[in-house]
């Protein structure tokens, strides 16, 4: 009996052999393809701001994917990654984040069918060293060099005026203004309008917000004008002790062209510089005084002065 099993099981054994051999093969084929769900850790990767530092290392993070077995078995020696970046503009010394699957970057094969369906831990809080904030002012550095018969109205103005500073509290201290990069504008009519970047060259480790402003200007054309016969005064009214000679000068003035044509005589004023010591015979130096953004000269620019021996009769002005 026992002799008959034997022989049985013996019997045409390359051929039983062969064809268990081909039912292990298909066995571990079919299971190969079946959905398989695993576990493994990740790296979580913190990309800090220059002069911020973490106070302990990330969390270990593992991760849970699914995919068919075969390609479960090779992404078992593959490596993956979460990486977060800290804002500039942190000023807190704990810093929560969420881990989103989506997230997690996987070294796979091409073709690779997988999954990450879990992190955990979903949420983690990271320590950081302190750092202080502190907003400053900004100092333009642009220059505009106007085309022939062009002038800049107004100046340039700049938007934001100041900006925040966030670093070492020591580092801080020692700032109370940063400046744009050097700009020249040429080459403009009109209003015009530019992006500057803030110079972070001498900052340092210290980190900035924003890191650009906005420059804007309006272009126009010049224009010249004369106007005869504005009285020469003091800056308090008209001159009493002296006689003024020439009482009367000319001005010319020049500008915007829309500025300029909308001058009158009572826009200007001419001053004559006396002082204590101004004898009778001497010359004063004369200026004009003019609305912003319009450039005057007297003709002449001085007057000569002679004392009163008499009071002055009334005048009117104009």
């Amino acid at each position: 009996m026992r002799s008959s099993l034997v022989q049985l099981i013996t019997r045409n054994w390359p051929i039983k052999g062969a064809a268990l051999f081909l039912a292990l093969m298909l066995y571990v084929a079919v299971q190969l393809q079946q959905p398989v769900t695993t576990s493994f850790d990740v790296t979580l990767t913190v990309l800090l701001p220059p002069g911020r530092a973490l106070l302990q290392k990330p969390p270990k993070v593992r991760v849970q994917i699914s995919g068919k077995g075969s390609q479960i078995l090779k992404l078992r020696s593959l490596a993956g990654d979460i990486t977060r970046r800290v804002p500039d503009t942190l000023t807190a010394t704990n810093w929560a984040i969420r881990l989103d699957p989506d997230e997690v970057e996987l070294s796979l094969p091409k073709g690779a069918d997988v999954r990450v369906m879990e992190v955990r831990p979903s949420e983690i809080t990271l320590a950081l060293d302190s750092v202080a904030r502190k907003e400053v002012r900004i100092v333009s550095l642009v220059s505009v060099t106007p085309d022939s018969g062009q002038v800049l109205h107004g100046g340039l103005s700049m938007t934001p005026t100041k900006v925040r500073l966030v670093g070492p509290e020591k580092s801080l201290a020692a700032i109370d203004s940063v400046t744009t990069v050097p700009m020249e504008i040429t080459n403009v009519s009109g209003e015009f309008t530019r992006t500057v970047p803030i110079d972070t060259m001498p900052l340092g480790i210290v980190r900035l917000s924003p890191k650009q402003v906005t420059v804007t200007g309006d272009m126009g054309r010049i224009a010249e004008r004369s106007f005869g016969g504005i009285p020469v005064e003091t800056g308090a009214g008209a001159i009493t002790s002296f006689i003024v000679t020439p009482a009367r000068v000319s001005v010319a003035v020049r500008g915007p062209e829309e500025r300029v044509q909308a001058l009158t005589r009572d826009s200007l004023r001419v001053v004559a510089h006396i002082t204590g010591s101004s004898a009778s015979g001497s010359v004063a130096r004369i200026t004009v005084i003019a609305p912003r953004g319009i450039t005057a000269r007297a003709i002449p620019d001085s007057v000569t002065l002679r004392r009163r021996t008499t009071p002055p009769a009334p005048r009117r002005r104009g």
